[in-house]
């Protein structure tokens, strides 16, 4: 018998206590840039344990959605107490590293699925605990 595939519907909109567990560096889908995917566990409430999913556009084709990622990544850095944001870094996503495990609040959000794919959270916002 195959294994179901688990299926989770997003957590509720709203602010949650989180810690990165894991960033990793690849290509955009398109070949067309890089980002980090990143992965958060909510930490405490009825949704601990459940993690939230985040991807941050690091280079890009086209310059102005690179520079929306690194505006969102360098919150995130902010948030945990880097205050030169991801520039401070050199804009060296290897050095994210040394950033997980950090507690911040999120604020997150339920995005509408398309094109066939289901609904998903997303983070909005990111400020200290």
């Amino acid at each position: 018998m195959a294994a179901e595939k688990k299926t989770y519907a997003p957590i509720p909109a709203g602010d949650y206590l989180v810690k990165a567990g894991k960033f990793i560096e690849k290509p955009t889908k398109a070949g067309n840039g890089t980002l980090v995917a990143a992965t958060f566990e909510v930490l405490e409430g009825d949704n601990a344990k459940r993690l939230i999913f985040h991807n941050f556009l690091i280079s890009h084709s086209n310059p102005k959605a690179a520079e929306i990622g690194q505006d969102q990544l360098s919150k995130y850095l902010k948030a945990v107490g880097v205050k030169g944001g991801f520039a401070e870094l050199g804009n060296d996503a290897t050095a994210l590293e040394g950033y997980l495990n950090r507690a911040l609040t999120v604020k997150v959000v339920i995005e509408e699925g398309t094109n066939g794919y289901s609904d998903r959270n997303k983070i909005t916002g990111w400020a200290t605990r």
